[in-house]
């Protein structure tokens, strides 16, 4: 929020110190200042002016040259404005004036006539038509009365002041006005703020009741509504004091009414809306929700499309407004309006920002009701703005009120009792209980002595609904005594010793596995958007779809929780190929979030998953992956219990759309399947738009760490005896797997068997037709001997016997 010091000295007395150390002072009271903003900082050297004559330019049909005494001496300025009268007071910019936008003013010749300065217009010094409405569209700025001649145009223009940007918390709206920056800024000097009191001449005919109705259908939504009208409406310009402060917090100038809607807004953090009472059909204010489809036309002039979760002010034929966020077309305020209905409201505050979201419509009203303003604020709003209307003569008040307040009783101060010792022992002070009792005081809050002196209770304003408990109260009181003061202690704990869970420490072996493969790891967001399930490619009906939805989602992207692992990984993988990198090889321990009914009634699984992947544009394909694979169960200890199976749609583990159907396979553990691993499927992967191909894995990390808990490592000397190698073609059906092969030949080789490998398959003219050659190198070590021909040959003959009876697979003898 944008405070204006000018507004805010006016309203608390003592503020004229350096802007720098109130700035420090109240941040320390708990009011964050984002920046400081100087008005016509850099405005300099620019006067009144009298201009005593005007004369055309000999050498410029366009140019005027002006003669113009600006106090102690005169000076010659040419210039080609054209509405200009001798005996003007007018703004001089001399030889080294400073102007808005940077520019300076340097006295010269201007088609061979002296010109020692300029003549401005209200743009040149920083503004507007809409903060000076009585400036020329195309002209120099006129003064309305004389003015003291020489004297610096900053002050007489209002152009200056000091402006302090405060960020607003959101459990503090009370703040989110100049009535509430006020009263923290008095209190920090140890003063009581009150605010002006307000009083209503109702000069008008007849009584509100008699003009205008209210009828609220949904008091959850809006728990009150005041309505007030004033007749006899003069539509004019602001006054310059008021304009100044709207402009200097940031609100455009428009007329007096809007103007003093703004104002109060600002003032009281009120938002208010005036209607042009003769566009209320039937004279009645109805409060209701929008009807599904109801098409609606903001004062923007865009048509918007409303649904039945929003709140709008309508009358007996159409709506008029969208509750706490804009106004309608059909409902302005124009010149010709005779009589105006004011509008003060309170609604429901998560209801205003989520239609506020759901239309993209954010404006100063939705900024401060999303953060459930008081109830109680709307009626003496109304009455300042009824205040201010007789004040500038806009118009006439109607006597009455019409405030429909269904449950009055259910907004009321609020007890909170507490115990200043335990307050002093929670802020680490031994504040006095008097003193207590005054610091609550100044900000509004009173406090009766209860049932023995060390009880109390403080009673709670309503503008403060984030005081709910004792602890609140140590805040308010440690905020106002200076957490600077707070004397320091020494701090007396007892020490214990940190560790990582077992699982933490497995997991830090699992990422220091795949850096040393050339895998970084990753952290992604475990929120994304429903299209999720669309690029990897799920059917309609998966029930992967089937997702925890966030109830205030940063955005539709960010709506669901994440179900299936790869999609955060995908984004990041499509990040590094877009930006052309050769390749990127990621990694990522994570939770996804399985909900067991939908809505939720119990926590949701929370499945802990190491999620693989990469691309490569030098190459590597699915063999090389695998080998990744296989390297990481093999640093736990688990790759001689893996077994690898061709996933096919329809057998064990869940549906992967996502995945290439001929080049993924499953992890198979002791019988137990623990994720797959493969290339990704080529639509999904164009859905990421990644140009080449992706290969993925993922693991369930907690059946890992069971079942490496389980193994125990035998640590054998280095050998000392030669290996004895054999080779071995095999001819076999092709649709048998290699791992199948493995697990025959493992079977039979015994405990001499000390590496297996695959080097070799072979398809082609000289293999019948519907089988294959698979050639693999055996090797074989003892480690008490050195083998004989004649042991390796007898068990070479028993793993081919083994591979006969159970593939059908034979011996290749060239």
């Amino acid at each position: 929020m944008n405070v204006p010091m000018s507004w805010l000295r006016a309203m608390v007395g003592g503020l004229d110190g350096d802007l720098r150390a109130f700035c420090e002072k109240v941040t320390l009271v708990g009011l964050k200042v984002e920046g400081i903003e100087r008005l016509a900082e850099n405005i300099s050297g620019v006067v009144v002016g009298k201009i005593l004559s005007i004369e055309k330019h000999p050498n410029a049909d366009k140019l005027l040259i002006t003669q113009i005494d600006v106090g102690e001496r005169g000076v010659q300025v040419v210039t080609g404005a054209t509405n200009l009268s001798v005996g003007d007071y007018v703004p001089v910019a001399l030889d080294g004036a400073s102007l808005a936008g940077g520019k300076t003013i340097k006295k010269g010749k201007l088609r061979g006539e002296v010109s020692e300065g300029m003549l401005c217009d209200i743009g040149e010094l920083g503004y507007s038509r809409h903060d000076y409405p009585e400036a020329p569209e195309d002209g120099i700025y006129i003064f309305m009365n004389p003015q003291p001649l020489g004297a610096d145009v900053k002050p007489i223009l209002q152009l200056e002041d000091e402006v302090i940007d405060f960020e607003t918390f959101s459990n503090r709206p009370d703040c989110n006005s100049m009535i509430g920056v006020a009263r923290e800024a008095a209190a920090m000097y140890g003063k009581k703020f009150v605010p002006e009191a307000i009083t209503v001449n109702e000069a008008g005919d007849g009584n509100a009741s008699d003009l205008i109705e209210v009828e609220i259908h949904n008091a959850g939504l809006c728990p009150r509504y005041v309505a007030r009208i004033v007749t006899d409406i003069k539509i004019e310009p602001s006054p310059l004091w008021l304009r100044h402060r709207l402009t200097a917090s940031g609100v455009r100038p428009i007329n007096n009414i809007v103007d003093i809607t703004n104002y109060v807004m600002l003032e009281y953090g009120q938002p208010m809306h005036a209607f042009d009472i003769e566009n209320i059909a039937g004279r009645k204010i109805i409060v209701r929700n929008a009807r599904a489809g109801e098409t609606f036309a903001t004062l923007d002039g865009i048509e918007r499309k409303l649904d039945a979760s929003m709140l709008v002010i309508a009358d007996t034929e159409k709506a008029v407004a969208v509750a706490g966020v804009m106004g309608g077309e059909n409902s302005m305020v124009t010149e010709n309006a005779s009589a105006i209905l004011f509008e003060s409201a309170n609604f429901n505050g998560p209801n205003v920002r989520i239609t506020s979201k759901k239309l993209g419509l954010r404006t100063d009203s939705s900024a401060r009701f999303e953060k459930s303003l008081d109830p109680n604020l709307p009626l003496d709003a109304v009455n300042r703005a009824m205040q201010l209307i007789e004040e500038l003569g806009c118009g006439r008040v109607v006597p009455g009120i019409v405030d429909a307040y269904p449950s009055p009783d259910s907004v009321t101060v609020r007890n909170v009792q507490y115990d200043p010792k335990n307050i002093n022992a929670l802020i680490g002070t031994d504040i006095e209980p008097d003193e207590m009792i005054k610091t609550l005081s100044l900000i509004g809050i009173e406090t009766d002595l209860r049932m023995s002196a060390t009880e109390y209770e403080a009673k709670i304003p309503t503008f403060r609904s984030d005081i709910q408990r004792e602890a609140d109260i140590a805040e308010e009181i440690a905020r106002f005594y200076g957490y600077n003061n707070v004397p320091s202690r020494h701090t007396q704990f007892v020490s214990s010793s940190g560790a990582r869970t077992p699982i933490r420490v497995f997991t830090d072996k699992i990422y220091a596995a795949m850096r040393s493969l050339g895998y970084n790891e990753a952290l992604t967001y475990p929120f994304e958007g429903p299209d999720v399930f669309d690029k990897l490619l799920l059917e309609p009906d998966d029930e992967r779809r089937k997702a925890i939805r966030i109830q205030n989602p940063l955005g539709e992207e960010y709506s669901i929780m994440r179900k299936v692992s790869l999609n955060g990984l995908l984004e990041s993988l499509s990040v590094n190929f877009n930006r052309k990198n050769e390749s990127a090889r990621l990694c990522e321990a994570a939770y996804v979030y399985i909900p067991k009914a939908l809505p939720l009634s119990e926590l949701p699984e929370e499945k802990f998953v190491l999620s693989v992947i990469g691309y490569d544009k030098n190459g590597g394909d699915f063999f090389d992956f695998k080998g990744v694979i296989e390297e990481l169960l093999s640093s736990i200890g688990l790759l001689n219990a893996a077994a690898f199976e061709a996933y096919a749609s329809g057998n064990d583990g869940p549906a992967l759309p996502f995945m290439h159907p001929g080049r993924t396979a499953l992890v198979n553990i002791s019988g137990e399947n623990i994720g797959y691993f493969g290339e990704l499927h080529p639509k999904a992967r164009e859905n990421y738009q990644i140009g080449e191909r992706v290969y993925a894995a993922v693991l369930d990390l907690e059946k890992l760490f069971s079942l490496a808990s389980d193994v125990k490592i035998n640590v054998k000397p280095l050998p000392k005896f030669p290996a004895v190698e054999r080779d071995i073609a095999l001819q076999l059906k092709s649709e048998i797997p290699a791992a199948a092969v493995e697990s025959a030949i493992k079977e039979k080789a015994g405990p001499l068997l000390s590496g297996l490998r695959l080097f070799d398959v072979y398809q082609g003219i000289q293999i019948e037709e519907g089988f294959k050659s698979m050639a693999y190198s055996l090797n074989f070590r003892a480690q008490d001997r050195t083998l004989v021909d004649e042991e390796v040959s007898t068990i070479i003959k028993k793993v081919l016997d083994n591979l006969a009876s159970k593939l059908g697979a034979v011996l290749r003898d060239k």
